[in-house]
């Protein structure tokens, strides 16, 4: 969402330079959107859902677009996938990650007033036959909260979830499901837990996830960073730590080696025009 208008335009973060190029993309391109998540495997980017009635003229009973879209990073192509058998109802402020190289994995999300708590998984190798989505259906009783504007990162076997809001509540509970047996459990997590929050966002670096900012349960914008070592499954907080990114929700964050990025997002907190064009670069390597 740029000036409340969403887009459909697609930018190169060169994280060598910290320069941004515009690219030109063809076929099947994705309609506009906010609330979408994505995910890159090998040369492939995965986008799946957003909010895509952004127009007030649209039709009201007009469905969410639950297409998957996959654009080819070489040839710059997109291609909208048609699968067959049941699917997710298209969505917003889900999230999504790659596991077990292959699987494009959904968690959550809203659309209409509904909040969701289901898993889906697409296995990229069923392009080569028939498509499909498949509905993981966990093999444990208890399971989160329906939610949205949560994160989610894989970690080896597992996918580990934290935060979010059902509308009502801001939730601070953190999740692993085991993608083998198909098992949900809470985390009982020590040290510095994170206050509830949405919108926040997150990012791996071996086996600690960093999170940032979000929104807290007053609606205040939040610019705080706490870290999750997953061994331990103890939380940490991290103060004067230079200049840091102004609060904000609804950005993004993406690890390269022991650096992670910080970009975009919206904040109600007055801060320099340009704030919105700056990357946030934080170098791990000296940390927990």
């Amino acid at each position: 969402m740029v000036r409340d208008a969403a887009r459909n335009d697609l930018y190169l973060l060169h994280a060598r330079d910290l320069s941004a190029t515009l690219l030109q993309t063809f076929c099947e391109i994705p309609s506009p959107r906010v609330g979408h998540a994505s995910a890159i495997v090998s040369s492939v980017l995965i986008v799946w859902g957003g909010d895509t009635k952004t127009d007030p003229k649209s039709r009201q009973d007009d469905k969410q677009d639950d297409g998957i879209y996959l654009l080819n990073l070489l040839s710059k192509e997109w291609t909208r996938v048609t699968v067959s058998g049941p699917s997710p109802v298209g969505r917003y402020g889900h999230t999504v990650t790659m596991a077990h190289t292959s699987k494009f994995i959904v968690f959550g999300g809203q659309v209409d007033g509904q909040f969701f708590n289901d898993l889906w998984s697409f296995d990229l190798n069923s392009l080569r036959s028939r498509p499909q989505w498949k509905l993981m259906e966990p093999t444990s009783s208890e399971k989160p909260a329906q939610r949205t504007g949560h994160v989610c990162i894989n970690h080896g076997d597992r996918i580990i979830i934290f935060g979010g809001t059902d509308g009502h509540h801001h939730y601070s509970d953190t999740w692993s499901f085991d993608l083998t047996t198909r098992k949900w459990s809470e985390l009982t997590c020590i040290g510095f837990i994170p206050a509830s929050r949405e919108g926040h966002a997150a990012a791996l670096v071996n086996d600690v996830m960093y999170v940032f900012g979000g929104q807290g349960i007053d609606g205040k914008d939040l610019n705080d960073l706490a870290a999750l070592r997953l061994s331990n499954q103890r939380w940490y907080i991290f103060q004067n730590m230079g200049p840091a990114p102004s609060g904000r929700s609804g950005h993004a964050m993406a690890s390269i080696g022991a650096r992670v990025f910080v970009l975009g997002g919206e904040s109600f907190t007055p801060t320099e025009p340009e704030e919105a064009n700056y990357v946030h670069v934080l170098d791990t390597s000296t940390y927990i």
